[in-house]
């Protein structure tokens, strides 16, 4: 009999990266019955379009919620998620944390570890072991997180090879508990089925939230200035700082101010021949990229800076696009129709044949997860 498994999110009302890739999960993997979600969510303050999501993405699988803080990354919903689950603790064999703030889950399980005596445990995070060094508390950190990693039957899994490194060296003793796991977060295989449609001007465009640290400055005045291309940005603001500090970029750039669904973004990413990744502040320098995987979904060639160890390594072996190394280098961009063009939209279908094969990575996802 397979093991009861409960993916847990506190972060999902956040929006955004935290909410998108953990839909994708549920779209991937809600076919198998031993497998079942938990998100935050705050019906006072949410809008409609996260609420249309939410509701097709119920359709999928029953979802056990609790109630987010207004400060949606809070370490306080790690705490209220941790309580939700040891109500569930009966029912579940494994619980799988979905991002979480790493010292406050360690805590708790140090605290109450009576509560889940002869249960699994697995964190998956995103961001780097820099981590461990915030707010001057580093000792304190690293004692209570390698107590909870050296409990039986807690694993951390992690996103590449080079991301687990990073940590294994961080928590020097634990190594034999820190692996990665094949992403099984990218858009389902139902979006290959939206036909591009690519006519008229070039289109650009950056997807996900409106934020510093993604070249928009840079962008809003290059796309101004040069009217023969078209422009989108699909995604809205970080939050109300950023909504002030960025609110020089054209509006006519910005396809919406709020939330927007995931059929929305889809059926206008389609539309697009390039997919800006011009990223200087990645949560993690070693960790994947999952707007690359949408890209490589919709055929869409990217470009993007070499600042990412595991996005640079996928392209110098798949060159699915431009990779620049200042924005000086942002010109001459093949036209759709030429030979080079054509050899990014190869390169996309190679990598998507190589990486993104869901029966073969929930294969490997389970079995690594149920050890």
């Amino acid at each position: 009999m397979k093991k009861k498994i409960l993916f847990i999110n506190p972060y999902y009302f956040y929006g955004g990266h935290f909410f998108q890739t953990f839909n994708h999960l549920i779209r991937n993997l809600y076919k198998h019955d031993n497998y079942d979600f938990m998100v935050s969510i705050n019906k006072k303050i949410q809008n409609k379009a996260f609420e249309k999501d939410f509701k097709k993405i119920k359709k999928y699988k029953k979802i056990y919620t609790f109630n987010s803080s207004k400060n949606t990354m809070s370490v306080f919903n790690v705490i209220k998620a941790f309580f939700k689950c040891v109500a569930l603790r009966n029912k579940v064999d494994i619980f799988f944390y979905y991002e979480g703030d790493l010292f406050a889950l360690s805590c708790l399980y140090f605290f109450f570890p009576f509560l889940f005596n002869k249960k699994e445990t697995i964190v998956y995070i995103f961001y780097n072991s820099t981590y461990l060094k915030r707010r001057r508390t580093e000792g304190i950190n690293i004692f209570f997180i390698k107590n909870f990693l050296k409990k039986k039957g807690v694993k951390f899994l992690l996103r590449s090879i080079e991301h687990r490194n990073s940590w294994r060296k961080a928590l020097a003793g634990c190594e034999s508990k820190i692996n990665i796991i094949p992403s099984i977060d990218y858009p389902p295989e139902e979006i290959k089925k939206i036909k591009s449609k690519r006519k008229g001007q070039l289109k650009f465009g950056s997807v996900g939230q409106i934020r510093f640290g993604k070249s928009l400055d840079f962008l809003n005045d290059y796309f101004t200035k040069n009217k023969r291309y078209k422009f989108f940005i699909l995604g809205s603001y970080a939050d109300k700082e950023a909504e002030h500090n960025l609110s020089f970029i054209n509006k006519e750039f910005i396809e919406k101010k709020k939330f927007l669904e995931f059929d929305y973004i889809i059926k206008k990413s389609s539309q697009l021949d390039y997919l800006i990744l011009l990223y200087d502040d990645y949560l993690d320098i070693n960790t994947e990229v999952s707007s690359f995987f949408l890209a490589a979904r919709l055929k869409t060639p990217i470009i993007c800076f070499p600042t990412n160890n595991w996005l640079r390594k996928v392209f110098l072996k798949y060159k699915p696009g431009l990779m620049i190394k200042s924005l000086k280098e942002f010109s001459n961009f093949p036209l759709r129709n030429s030979s080079k063009y054509k050899r990014y939209l190869n390169a996309l279908k190679k990598f998507e044949k190589d990486f993104l094969n869901t029966s073969r990575n929930e294969k490997n996802f389970y079995k690594l997860i149920s050890i």
